[in-house]
Formats: C-alpha cells, sequence, structure tokens
C-alpha cells in the first residue's frame, strides 16, 4: 500500500462509531484520542499511513484548506482509494 494520509468526513455517532471500529479492526495505528472524543466530535478523521497513525483534524484553517482543494473524502471513496492501492 503506497503511504498517504487521508482526511475522511464522517456524519452522525453511529456511522463515526462504525468508521472508527473500521479503522481499528483493518489497520494497526496509533489513535491520538479517545474513542469517545473522536466520534463525538464534528471534525474530520485523518488517517495517516505514513506514521501510522489516527486522528481527528481540529484545525479549522486545515479543514478549509482540504475542503476547497476537494481532499475530504467520504467513506466510500475512502475505501475506493484504498481498494484501488491493493
Amino acid at each position: 500500500m503506497k503511504k498517504e494520509q487521508y482526511i475522511v468526513q464522517i456524519s452522525g455517532i453511529n456511522n463515526r462509531e462504525y468508521f472508527f471500529e473500521y479503522i481499528n479492526d483493518n489497520y494497526k495505528l496509533k489513535n491520538y484520542f479517545t474513542k469517545d472524543y473522536m466520534i463525538h466530535s464534528k471534525f474530520p478523521f485523518v488517517i495517516d499511513f505514513k506514521d501510522k497513525s489516527f486522528w481527528v483534524c481540529e484545525s479549522i484553517t486545515c479543514c478549509a484548506c482540504a475542503a476547497q482543494n476537494n481532499k475530504i473524502l467520504s467513506f466510500f471513496q475512502f475505501q475506493k482509494k484504498i481498494n484501488n492501492m491493493l
């Protein structure tokens, strides 16, 4: 797998919990926040395969730049990118 960083926006607590579990079940990444904090956050998830980390991006500036450059993915877009890399 090519090492990259992905920003993924997931809405809704149940969907965010599912995504949190999906990432932790399928990848060995360090979580920088607790599960409860991450699923209740409104900010997008960041999955960084280069430094093997999983967190939420709380910088409004970073989120705005990512949004303007169409770098924020949905769950399905993320899955598609990951599947294409395998």
